[in-house]
C-alpha cells in the first residue's frame, strides 16, 4: 500500500512532521501575502502610508494611466477581496489564482520598468509568495491539468447546487 492509498493516520511519523512543517510554512506565506494585498488594496482609499508611485518615469506613467482609466480601482478591489479570502482561509485556491494577474503586473512593473534593487526584490518576492500559496494547494489544481479532460457535463453544477441526478 502506498502513502497515497493509506489514510492520513497511517503515514510515517517523520512524513507527518515534514508535511506539518510545509503546511505551517504555506499558512505563514498565505497570511503574509493576504495581509500585504489587503493593506495595499485598502491603502488606495485610506492612505495610511504613502502610495508607491514607482521609481521610474515608466512606472509613474503606468500608475497614472491605471488611475485615470479607473482600472486601478478594480485592481485594488481585487487585492482587498483576495487579501480577505487568504486571511480568512476561505476559497484559498481561487484567491491564489485570482491574485496572479495582479501579482504578475506588479512583478513586471518592478522587474522591468524600475531599476532599483528594492523594486526587483519586491518583483521576485511577490511571485514567490503567490506561487508558494498555489503550490500548497496543488492537489486542488491537478484535476485541471489533464491532457484529455473528457466531455463537458453538468456534474459540477449539480454538486454546486446539491442536486443529484435522481432528484430531478
Amino acid at each position: 500500500m502506498t502513502d497515497m492509498t493509506m489514510g492520513a493516520g497511517a503515514r510515517q511519523p517523520g512524513a507527518r512532521r515534514e508535511g506539518r512543517a510545509f503546511t505551517i510554512f504555506i499558512y505563514a506565506v498565505q497570511f503574509f501575502f493576504g495581509g500585504w494585498f489587503l493593506a495595499h488594496g485598502a491603502n488606495h482609499w485610506l492612505e495610511f502610508f504613502p502610495r508607491p508611485s514607482g521609481s521610474s518615469s515608466t512606472s509613474h506613467e503606468l500608475i497614472a494611466a491605471l488611475n485615470h482609466s479607473g482600472l486601478f480601482v478594480m485592481v485594488k478591489a481585487l487585492e482587498i477581496v483576495t487579501g480577505v479570502l487568504l486571511l480568512a482561509n476561505r476559497f484559498v485556491p481561487l484567491a491564489a489564482v485570482a491574485a496572479f494577474p495582479v501579482t504578475l503586473s506588479i512583478a513586471h512593473l518592478n522587474l522591468v520598468a524600475n531599476d532599483d534593487a528594492m523594486s526587483h526584490a519586491v518583483g521576485v518576492i511577490i511571485i514567490l509568495l503567490n506561487g508558494l500559496i498555489a503550490l500548497g494547494h496543488l492537489d486542488k489544481f491537478l484535476p485541471m491539468l489533464v491532457m484529455n479532460n473528457g466531455d463537458p457535463t453538468d456534474r459540477g453544477l449539480r454538486q454546486l447546487f446539491g442536486r443529484r441526478r435522481d432528484e430531478r
